[in-house]
């Protein structure tokens, strides 16, 4: 069972799977309250974690925004939930240490099963940093990941004051699962192997959600 997430601070503390922790949505953007005669059919999925994290289920049930951000190669493009796609939706910066570990699984993933699962990497730099975008891809060899760029924080900031729908209190990097209706089910803190034999059996739980 995986944990479950309410509110907005503590990610970082050791809890039970059933706990109510802190989420890293923006739980006051209207464009991502859910209805909530909304059944949730899927509340129960299998248990993905790694050495420091754990998938923790987002609370009560919120959709995903589409939103218009610059791709990789510099061009305005709409990202939004695919009907019948699982999304990957992953947040990463130049300054995160973490993030050179994890964008290299994330392509290998994409490129071994992303005809599958939709991937999606969002670059939080600001526009000062955006020089270092490239560099920092090239160095990490990333060739095929469809890359975001989201400087003004369209759709992610670490501000609790901000209107964009996901607040990134807990660090980077972290990746959303966006089911196939467009929902978003729940998060994963840190580095994560979704080729992984417990990540791939929480893909499949999600497939048809």
């Amino acid at each position: 069972m995986a944990e479950k997430s309410t509110t907005l601070l503590y990610l970082d503390q050791a809890i039970s799977r059933r706990t109510v922790l802190t989420s890293l949505i923006g739980l006051g953007s209207p464009q991502l309250m859910a209805n909530a005669s909304v059944a949730e059919e899927f509340d129960n999925p299998p248990v993905f974690a790694t050495v420091r994290h754990q998938f923790t289920l987002i609370e009560p049930a919120m959709q995903m925004p589409a939103v218009t951000l610059m791709d990789g190669a510099d061009r305005r493009t709409r990202l939004a939930p695919i009907p019948g796609k699982i999304l990957l939706l992953n947040f990463w910066a130049t300054w995160c240490e973490a993030c050179q570990l994890d964008l290299p699984l994330l392509e290998r993933f994409h490129d071994a099963i992303g005809e599958r699962v939709r991937v999606a990497a969002v670059s939080t730099d600001t526009a000062e940093q955006r020089g270092r975008i490239k560099p920092y891809l090239n160095r990490l060899s990333i060739r095929s990941l469809p890359i975001y760029l989201d400087p003004e924080g369209r759709l992610a900031s670490s501000s609790v004051s901000t209107e964009a729908p996901f607040v990134l209190l807990g660090g980077m990097p972290v990746t959303y699962l966006i089911t196939p209706s467009g929902r978003v089910a729940g998060y994963i803190l840190g580095v994560a192997d979704w080729l992984a034999e417990d990540a791939q059996k929480l893909l499949a739980y999600y497939k048809r959600a």
